[in-house]
């Protein structure tokens, strides 16, 4: 539901943000937006982001998200659009679920607030700087704004839908004597491991590649998407190949990965859907939910 449009008085002064699960400027009592999205093209965008007011994670607000055209005086409206809430599947009673190979489920000792992902669909018609307005509205409160200002690139750095995935020869369990050398999970996932992405898309397969890094994600919405794979295993494994790449080279935390650089990716995480022709058919940048991944797995299954 769209939050009721109301004049939000003491908002002078975009924040400059560009960075993944940046803070705006931390005012007390202010909204703050927790970005999890960097990469911002022209064109079509899926925007997710968190939110959080005196340190505490705002869930399942009401949010809508406002677009300014910032290249005159006057910022000038130019779009609106609400910000739905996708509740995270693998986050039960404030703590990251973790599910082993043989289906077994436990909680990781360390708890967590943020339940849940706002996400927009933003449309840039050009690059450059523009103007985001975050208005939330928890229950029958008041209505809360934040203000921040990001860049639409021209063109996408990582692959972009439509684009042909590279051709990675990334390592697979049976390259190292030990899967802790390439996947930092704690326990690693084996199944994640088996095929190397040039591999499946020689054979016509379809994948889902998955770039993070478990042991070393520091960001407060990095969220645990490599659980949020792995929940899709047991039932697309058997037609979909899953590929788990670590950003940091094994047994360097100082030196990507060659597979991550291959991608240009400059941010994690990062889930890619590619099809059996190597095509490019969804891609998720931070926090991501089992239900906007799935919906995006089946939509290019069926055309398989």
């Amino acid at each position: 539901m769209l939050v009721s449009l109301v004049s939000i008085a003491g908002f002078s002064e975009w924040t400059v943000s560009s960075a993944a699960a940046e803070l705006t400027a931390p005012t007390p009592g202010q909204l703050q937006v927790l970005i999890t999205t960097s990469e911002l093209v022209v064109g079509h965008n899926r925007f997710a982001f968190g939110l959080l007011k005196d340190d505490k994670v705002l869930n399942a607000a009401s949010v809508a998200v406002r677009l300014y055209d910032l290249r005159s005086q006057e910022a000038r409206l130019t779009a609106e659009t609400p910000a739905h809430y996708h509740k995270l599947e693998v986050v039960e009673q404030g703590k990251h679920i973790h599910i082993h190979p043989d289906g077994t489920r436990h909680a990781h000792g360390g708890g967590t607030d943020v339940h849940g992902i706002y996400v927009a669909a933003i449309t840039f018609q050009r690059p450059g700087p523009w103007g985001l307005e975050i208005l939330a509205r928890q229950g029958d409160g008041p209505v809360e704004a934040a203000r921040l200002t990001i860049t639409a690139d021209e063109m996408p750095r990582a692959p972009a839908v439509g684009a042909a995935a590279p051709r990675s020869r990334n390592l697979i369990a049976s390259d190292v004597t030990d899967l802790r050398q390439i996947d930092s999970s704690e326990p690693p996932d084996p199944r994640l491991h088996q095929t190397r992405v040039a591999d499946a898309i020689a054979q016509g397969k379809p994948q889902v590649i998955v770039f993070a890094t478990p042991r070393y994600c520091t960001s407060r919405v990095c969220g645990p998407v490599v659980d949020v794979v792995r929940t899709l295993i047991p039932t697309y494994g058997h037609r979909v190949a899953f590929v788990h790449q670590e950003i940091w080279q094994a047994g360097s935390p100082l030196r990507f990965s060659p597979t991550f650089e291959e991608w240009r990716l400059s941010s994690e995480p990062w889930i890619f859907v590619v099809d059996g022709r190597g095509m490019i058919r969804a891609r998720f940048e931070g926090l991501t939910t089992r239900a906007e991944l799935e919906a995006a797995l089946r939509g290019m299954l069926a055309l398989e």
